[in-house]
């Protein structure tokens, strides 16, 4: 498979967490997915938007990333989620089950949709419930 200029194979997670509100929860999420096991910024990994919905109470967090990294990312983010978010108080226009809603992982540069399950798969194993929505190429594939 052949890698991008910069040499990176990229795929990018919308993490949906159930907060908007409170800014500096939903910042501190983003940094947590930012930083390595070291507590530096990792180099390959950036937090493109953040969109927070009043009325929902909840935020799209757009993390891309080396395909590598961005299950350890996550990870990061989605356990940042769990101790900040507070279910007990959290209220919103729209139902949600946790502190994480939703971990769409999308492929991007050089990466494959079988690559984004793997990691959606990987993040299973360690107890995070992840979600991986497809485009019509799989059902494409599948008709043929």
């Amino acid at each position: 498979m052949s890698s991008s200029r910069l040499g990176l194979r990229l795929a990018a997670c919308l993490l949906n967490i159930s907060e908007a509100r409170r800014k500096h929860i939903v910042e501190n999420i983003a940094k947590a997915a930012l930083l390595g096991k070291n507590g530096r910024k990792h180099p390959e990994v950036s937090v493109v938007s953040i969109f927070p919905d009043q009325d929902y109470n909840r935020s799209v967090i757009t993390i891309a990333a080396s395909v590598d990294e961005l299950g350890n990312s996550i990870l990061a983010a989605c356990l940042e989620s769990f101790q900040s978010v507070d279910m007990e108080v959290q209220e919103g226009i729209h139902p949600c089950l946790g502190a994480v809603a939703l971990i769409p992982i999308y492929p991007l540069v050089d990466v494959g949709v079988e690559e984004c399950g793997a990691v959606a798969r990987s993040e299973r194993k360690l107890g995070v419930v992840c979600s991986l929505l497809i485009e019509t190429i799989s059902t494409d594939q599948n008709s043929s």
